[in-house]
């Protein structure tokens, strides 16, 4: 099996500081859509090195997200590269890959050049799909006033869609290399006769791969064969814990699920002291084969729009309010309620974690070591009718890992809102755990921690939810009349366009403070692998 992906963009040209809105689809080499990868993976390159970099999370094949333009990114061309683990096994040259235009209206050198403007007075068309079945896309007008309700006609569509996408936005004022239409199905045929099987597909979710480091030399080495590798999510939404599978060459891998959004995530590694700890490796290319790309040049006569546009942008940046409501809270990984949980304020307040435990803690105990003085928490383990304390429990404190047991010990206990004890044993990832200790504290951010050299705690952004794209309802006169501004460049995105299977659609857009040119793009597949593409322009004045 062959994957290939395509990714479709609101537009072609954006400012510094925009988001390119993006939509992905999964097919194999023969059109046909597939559902085998969970994680995309998207990269944005000047000529060679990439600049930003996502992680797009996909449900049944297609996936929406965005890239966030930085404010000082220059003024020129960009390789937008798109692929899956699973394609890596090919090599680059399946990849996805579209030229975007930047410009940077907040720095000065972009070229301006005098040409002819071009003629564009056809405001409706039709295109074709891949059995010439003519379908035909058209606003119900050609010409629209600012903050007004408009429709959208698509007629003749096949009853078999997978899915379907349509976007509305300013008229690009650069051109592109080619078409949408030959990009879908160039980049979807793309063919290679390598596969080396070095990259594991990510059907199930997100694999992150990490490699174990020896923190006395500052190599890989050997790994000791007891080492246990731990990746963590401190977060309030429960525990979040995967445990690692270790390869000979030292690189080891978490199979994870739910972990979109950025996170704070800690990595651990058991049974072998400070010897050893795990550095999470990137999973992207990061750098490609350097291509010349085309200086940008913007014709004069479009300077008084791209100025507007600029002014427009810093507008919207002030004033969006879709902010919070594209974080999506995963669901908790581990569902399990505790076997007993104490709310520490209910109990007398200690001034120190020995106390705390002796008094009133069921099912775990501090012991001393006699092999190296430290002092270890035990938990009750139950089996076969008989009551034991297990020394391998698992021990989080605000979700991170604790492998040094002293730390929990000398803990502020003053800091610690709620102590919850599960017995077990557990098996997580294949590692058996005699139980789990969770401390939770307060604030929730492991205040006051201190942390050996098995452990990191870190930033990573993992796969992106689904992007909501929100837009004002200008068939209410209240909203017409806001005086809330509405400086939006894209007037629709719609990447999961229900048909139900119509062959006749309309679907309704609302114009925005802009004047101007807009077009209309459809894009889809079937489930038979024939694609759907259409344009069509209006005005907006």
């Amino acid at each position: 099996m062959r994957e290939r992906v395509y990714l479709q963009t609101d537009k072609h040209l954006y400012l510094a500081g925009e988001p390119v809105l993006m939509k992905l689809l999964t097919t194999g080499s023969d059109l046909i859509p597939l559902t085998f990868s969970k994680i995309a993976y998207v990269e944005l390159v000047n000529d060679s090195i990439a600049q930003l970099q996502i992680k797009i999370e996909l449900t049944n094949g297609t996936g929406t997200g965005q890239i966030l333009l930085p404010a000082d990114l220059p003024t020129g061309y960009y390789r937008l590269i798109a692929y899956t683990q699973f394609m890596r096994n090919e090599g680059v040259d399946v990849f996805f890959e579209k030229n975007i235009a930047v410009l940077n209206t907040f720095q000065s050198g972009y070229q301006l050049t005098e040409k002819e403007q071009e003629d564009t007075e056809n405001y409706f068309s039709s295109a074709q799909d891949s059995n010439n079945n003519t379908f035909s896309l058209q606003p119900d007008k050609a010409t629209y006033m600012p903050r007004t309700r408009g429709e959208l006609i698509l007629s003749g569509l096949p009853e078999n869609i997978h899915t379907l996408s349509i976007t509305i936005a300013g008229k690009d004022i650069v051109p592109v290399t080619e078409s949408d239409a030959s990009l879908l199905r160039k980049n979807l045929t793309k063919q290679s006769d390598e596969f080396s099987g070095d990259f594991l597909p990510e059907y199930e979710g997100h694999i992150v791969t990490g490699k174990i480091i020896d923190n006395q030399t500052g190599g890989t080495g050997v790994a000791e064969v007891s080492l246990i590798a731990g990746l963590a999510f401190p977060a309030n939404n429960g525990i979040r814990f995967f445990a690692g599978q270790k390869s000979g060459t030292n690189d080891v891998r978490f199979f994870t699920s739910g972990i979109s959004g950025t996170n704070e995530i800690a990595t651990v590694a058991y049974n072998t002291g400070e010897r050893y700890r795990i550095d999470i490796q990137s999973p992207f290319v990061n750098r490609y084969a350097p291509k010349q790309m085309p200086e940008l040049r913007i014709d004069s006569i479009y300077y008084d729009q791209t100025l507007a546009r600029s002014v427009a942008l810093q507008v919207f940046r002030y004033f969006s309010e879709n902010r919070s409501e594209n974080q999506n809270v995963p669901e908790p990984y581990f569902k399990m309620k505790p076997n007993w949980s104490y709310p520490l304020d209910e109990y007398t307040r200690f001034t120190t974690m020995r106390e705390v435990f002796i008094e009133f803690i069921t099912g775990a105990r501090f012991r001393r070591n006699a092999g190296n003085g430290k002092q270890e928490l035990q938990i009750l383990v139950t089996s076969s009718n008989r009551n034991a304390y297990g020394t391998m429990p698992l021990v989080l404190l605000d979700g991170v890992p604790i492998t040094d047991h002293d730390i929990i010990y000398n803990y502020d206990p003053l800091l610690v809102e709620q102590i919850n004890i599960y017995n077990g044993p557990f098996i997580m990832g294949g590692y058996p755990f005699d139980g789990i200790v969770e401390l939770l504290t307060y604030r929730r951010l492991h205040q006051d921690l201190s942390l050996n050299k098995s452990t990191q705690i870190l930033t990573y952004e993992g796969p992106q939810l689904p992007y909501r794209f929100n837009t004002p309802d200008y068939s209410e006169e209240k909203n017409r009349i806001s005086r809330m501004p509405d400086t939006r460049h894209t007037l629709l995105w719609n990447p999961d366009v229900q048909t139900d299977g119509k062959t006749s659609i309309r679907l309704p857009f609302d114009t925005s403070d802009l004047a101007g040119e807009f077009q209309v793009t459809v894009e889809g597949i079937t489930k038979e692998g024939e694609i759907i593409f259409a344009t069509a322009f209006f005005k907006v004045h």
